[in-house]
């Protein structure tokens, strides 16, 4: 499903009106009863309800929900929280009421509702809020209530995943047609709740020129009947270094999980023996290097790589001036789908100047979480949370890489400025060594000769729903690692049975 920003919204709308010819009041009138749906499904026993109208089209579309509801049978209360200068459709909605014989209420309610909804601002609005709006979102947000916000909770802004107060907190968001920015990202989707997209009659393919989407479904790829261990790619794991064996160790399990038809990792030979005991399947290189890979290293692996389908390397890696220079020998001179995670991409950084980047021809995937994007790019925390989309698409433009960045949402940003966001995953992932198992999942998959972009959707997916898995047979607090790891095989058949819970509703 595409996401879309607050000015493309306000685009699609004026091009329904003015190229299919369906007056705006009737989108209007669409999102009311779509979201009435949704309180007769939600709130099933809700018999007394509260709207608080805004003056612009959420206001409208407040206002005919409390008409409709009005018509059911239902007692519905509404206030026009920001006075009676209403725009031209939420003044044909506020005039039904009016015909209707429900007047507004004046002041702050002292009732108690089944239900409060929340129509005061929309995608439009631009936080933060001031003057009058204050008192009503700090009204509701006191309100023992539950919210159902319309389109989106009161104070956000519609495209960022930034917080700002005061704002609503809903438990239910009904949006139209797309879900919107904050929507999606955390932290301001903490406050939307339960997300339901409904559909308004906005043609879907107005939307086609949208380059941010969730992940909404993925393939897995197919295995011929009678392929062999050599046909399933080849990958080489590189990295590790004396305290931090453990994170190649599980990246090496999870791509062989994934179903890789060799696995082998490249390490320090003075840390070979660790390898030799922890791994089974997989095999191990012993490389130079003490401690940690020398730079030399780097001769060696290139002088194998036609061996390999695939090189992923970073894992426990430590950061180091020659692992500077061996990463850049390796994106300069390994001609295979490459990627770089943790201490790779420090090491990355500390050379500064990346322009070499731009010489590659071969497809090159970093991995950061949020610390190492902030290395890589020189951005703040605040500015990548907020906007990980954004961040993540330029970047990859500018330096020509596939870009997965990892927060409580993964972002997959192509060179071609197209955005994938995996919603799949859960809290019980925040754990050492769960972004090594995405490497090696990732490493596994590019191997497969997979689309790099297929590759990444169905391995960041993956991922995450691993982690759903073990999080529902195990618990919450004692996820680890290597949970995630042999969750995989449950994982990949909820893919192929499409059993997996939405986490966004959508509903035609």
């Amino acid at each position: 499903m595409k996401i879309l920003k607050a000015h493309e919204m306000l685009s699609l709308d004026s091009r329904t009106v003015d190229e299919v010819g369906l007056p705006s009041i009737i989108l209007m009138e669409n999102a009311a009863l779509k979201t009435i749906e949704v309180i007769k499904d939600k709130f099933k026993n809700a018999k007394k309800f509260l709207v608080v109208a805004g003056k612009g089209n959420n206001g409208g579309d407040g206002l005919a929900i409390a008409r409709h509801l009005h018509l059911l049978g239902y007692r519905v209360d509404y206030v026009l929280a920001l006075g009676d200068e209403l725009k031209e459709d939420a003044m044909v909605n506020y005039k039904a009421l009016r015909n209707l014989g429900l007047y507004p209420k004046e002041g702050i309610p002292g009732d108690e509702y089944d239900l409060i909804v929340d129509a005061l601002f929309g995608t439009g609005f631009k936080p933060p809020p001031l003057g009058e709006s204050v008192k009503w979102i700090e009204f509701i947000k006191r309100s023992s209530s539950p919210v159902l916000s319309v389109d989106v909770p009161s104070g956000l802004s519609a495209d960022t995943g930034k917080l700002y107060e005061p704002s609503v907190r809903a438990d239910v968001t009904v949006t139209f047609q797309f879900p919107k920015v904050c929507h999606v990202l955390y932290p301001a989707s903490k406050l939307c709740g339960e997300v339901y997209v409904v559909n308004i009659g906005i043609p879907e393919f107005f939307a086609n020129c949208i380059n941010r989407e969730t992940i909404d479904v993925v393939k897995v790829p197919y295995r011929e009947p009678d392929v062999h261990k050599g046909k399933m790619g080849h990958v080489l794991l590189l990295g590790s270094s004396k305290g931090k064996t453990g994170a190649l160790i599980m990246a090496a399990k999870a791509a062989i999980r994934t179903g890789s038809g060799l696995v082998s990792v490249g390490v320090p030979s003075e840390l070979n023996h660790i390898f030799e005991i922890a791994l089974t399947e997989e095999m191990s290189i012993p490389l130079e290097g003490t401690e940690r890979l020398s730079y030399r290293a780097a001769e060696e692996i290139i002088s194998i790589k036609e061996r390999f389908n695939a090189v992923g390397v970073g894992m426990g890696m430590e950061r180091y001036q020659e692992g500077s220079i061996l990463i850049k020998k390796l994106i300069l001179e390994v001609e295979k789908p490459l990627l770089i995670d943790a201490d790779g991409l420090n090491n990355l950084a500390d050379l500064k100047d990346m322009s070499f980047l731009k010489e590659r021809e071969s497809p090159l995937v970093l991995t950061p979480h949020v610390g190492e994007f902030e290395r890589l790019s020189g951005l703040d925390k605040e500015t990548i949370v907020n906007n990980l989309i954004d961040v993540a698409v330029e970047f990859s433009q500018r330096w020509g890489c596939f870009l997965v960045l990892k927060s409580s949402r993964t972002v997959i940003a192509t060179p071609n400025g197209k955005a994938y966001l995996s919603m799949r995953g859960t809290s019980a992932m925040a754990k050492g060594g769960v972004g090594d198992v995405l490497s090696g999942i990732l490493t596994s998959l590019l191997g497969r000769g997979m689309e790099v972009e297929e590759a990444l959707k169905l391995g960041v997916f993956l991922h995450g729903l691993a982690g759903e898995v073990a999080e529902r047979e195990k618990h919450k607090e004692s996820v680890k690692a290597l949970d995630i790891v042999e969750h995989i095989p449950k994982a990949y058949n909820h893919i192929e049975n499409e059993s997996y819970p939405s986490v966004i509703h959508y509903l035609s």
